[in-house]
């Protein structure tokens, strides 16, 4: 008589298949949930009865086959961070679909051995590549002796191919007339590295091999690398014309890092571009260098830029603004002072910022704050290039260039007698008078622009300015120059909450002018939400079903619910 088994029983055999099973009705809802679909949902077996299959698992699928009608089978899926391939059966009845069966098998374990034996593969590789792209021959033998490979260096050093060395015996080798010596048997015999000398085929050859032991300190691999002594006179060679490229390469180097200043000079105004040109110009002579200008134009962009166009580029670049330091500590600053020349003195005596800059460029920025009293001194310096430290009578000579900045009229300060006029004019060989940024218009929107994608780069943000907010920037005086411009942009970059950047970004601009007006802007992404939540909206309320909804928006049902629930548009 046929085995006759009850409806419970077969549930118990679904129950215990090693495949996920799940079944739902039309309308999405759970009826059959096995163990070991529940065990990868996560969830007991009994509480996902009635819930919507979406709510655990988003991607189901099975209510995209239900409305197609047709059965869909080996799909990759990843349920709750497991890997399956899954089958979803369309469940039909005369009157049609009444509902969808999902059979999914977990071959998470397959993916990460699979994983795992490509790592292995990888490292093969890597270790093959290794093996053939060294440039001395390569001999690799077991702990007896046999060789297992060699690589293409040594085949083309002896001229012997790697199919007559392998599997051979390095005793074999010797009797067949391959080699004249071996040193792997001696390694393997002393445990410890070996260096011999052969002579094959007319060349005078170095083998070195090293042994390679497992855990236990036992032998399992011998290496030989063998190195062409013959071929140390072409080495010499290929050194003597390297060392004949060094000064070329030298010149070529000092031109690219001339460059690199240069291109942080963010500019499309041709005054500016001017000065650029003549920067460079004069970066070849040494002469003394007065920069001047507004706070925040980019006076300490044009000193490096001088320097590292100059011959001095590979030597130091020394920065001091004289308007930081205490006057009463200014003279050790620049000269530096011998061991116990005062109280408080460092017993090892320090060197000066002019000592420091030998060789290179010394920068004086805010050359405007130095105090009378010390200008003499620095006049002296400037003028016979020597200094001496506090508390010596030595002289040192100096070979230093000097630029000097500043935001002030120093030819005011010479008539109010403030500031030395010798000094001023020594200084002042070659002026450079750099432009504020309400006289650049120009600059303004490729300024934004850099330091936008500064920013943006720097803190991992994909912000951007409203159109309307930049054509108000750009009739901004901006009294703070090119500084005021990046903090802004900067403070409106890690502060702004939305993608878009409105006037409200920059409310800590004062005198915003055409700013007051425009405080109905709102962002792209905020828009767009807006509408997509009326239009959500609208259609529930005509069809009344989330199913019908996503029919009329042409979207899936699960994507109309989760939107639903985000707008929170209320179900009826």
């Amino acid at each position: 008589m046929p085995l006759q088994l009850e409806t419970s029983d077969w549930l118990t055999l679904l129950d215990v298949s090693r495949n996920g099973l799940v079944a739902v009705n039309f309308d999405g809802e759970i009826v059959f949930l096995n163990r070991t679909a529940a065990r990868i949902i996560a969830i007991d077996a009994e509480m996902a009865i009635g819930k919507r299959i979406e709510t655990l698992i988003p991607n189901t699928g099975l209510l995209e086959v239900m409305k197609s009608g047709r059965d869909e089978t080996n799909q990759k899926m990843v349920i709750n961070g497991h890997v399956v391939f899954a089958n979803r059966i369309v469940i039909k009845r005369e009157d049609g679909v009444t509902g969808a069966l999902g059979m999914f098998q977990d071959i998470s374990e397959l993916e990460d051995m699979s994983k795992e034996l490509e790592s292995v593969r990888a490292i093969s590789r890597e270790l093959d590549c290794i093996f053939e792209s060294v440039d001395d021959g390569l001999v690799l033998t077991d702990e007896n002796g046999v060789v297992l490979r060699v690589n293409k260096a040594y085949q083309t050093m002896v001229g012997i191919s790697n199919e007559e060395y392998r599997g051979k015996h390095v005793h074999d080798l010797i009797k067949e007339g391959y080699i004249g010596r071996s040193v792997s048997d001696i390694v393997i015999e002393r445990k410890s590295p070996h260096s011999i000398i052969d002579i094959r085929n007319g060349r005078e050859l170095l083998l070195t091999a090293n042994p390679v032991f497992d855990e236990n300190g036992n032998v399992m691999r011998v290496v030989t690398a063998t190195r062409d002594l013959t071929e140390l006179s072409d080495l010499k060679d290929r050194l003597a014309k390297s060392e004949a490229a060094r000064d070329q390469y030298y010149q070529e180097l000092k031109q690219l890092r001339a460059e690199l200043p240069h291109k942080t000079i963010v500019t499309n105004n041709p005054a500016v571009k001017q000065k650029i040109d003549l920067a460079l110009h004069i970066a070849q002579v040494d002469s003394n260098v007065l920069i001047l200008g507004e706070s925040g134009v980019g006076k300490d962009l044009f000193a490096r830029l001088i320097h590292r166009a100059s011959k001095r580029a590979l030597k130091p670049f020394v920065e001091i603004n004289c308007g930081t330091v205490p006057e009463g500590l200014l003279e050790s600053e620049f000269f530096g002072y011998e061991p116990g020349a005062f109280t408080g003195a460092l017993k090892d005596g320090k060197r000066g910022l002019f000592e420091l800059a030998q060789g290179g460029t010394l920068f004086l920025d805010e050359v405007g704050e130095l105090p009378i009293s010390l200008q003499a001194k620095i006049l002296r310096a400037v003028q016979s290039k020597q200094i001496s430290k506090i508390g010596s009578t030595k002289n040192i000579t100096l070979d230093i260039r000097i630029i000097a900045a500043t935001n002030q009229d120093l030819e005011k300060m010479v008539e109010e007698k403030t500031f030395r006029r010798d000094l001023y004019y020594r200084l002042s060989v070659v002026p450079i008078v750099l432009p504020p940024l309400r006289d650049r218009k120009e600059d303004v929107l490729p300024l934004i622009t850099a330091f936008l994608l500064k920013f943006n780069s720097r803190y991992g943000y994909q912000k951007w300015i409203h159109p309307d907010v930049i054509d108000c920037l750009k009739g901004y005086e901006w009294p703070g120059n090119i500084r005021e411009l990046e903090n802004a942009v900067e403070r409106a970059v890690v502060t702004s909450l939305d993608d878009c950047m409105n006037l409200d970004a920059f409310s800590n601009i004062p005198n915003r002018g055409c700013f007051d007006g425009r405080a109905g802007l709102t962002s792209l992404r905020q828009s767009r939400e807006k509408q997509e939540k009326q239009v959500i909206t609208e259609a529930y309320r005509n069809t009344g079903s989330t199913r019908k909804t996503a029919k009329l928006l042409g979207i899936s049902q699960s994507a109309v619910v989760k939107k639903m629930q985000k707008y929170g548009i209320s179900k009826k």
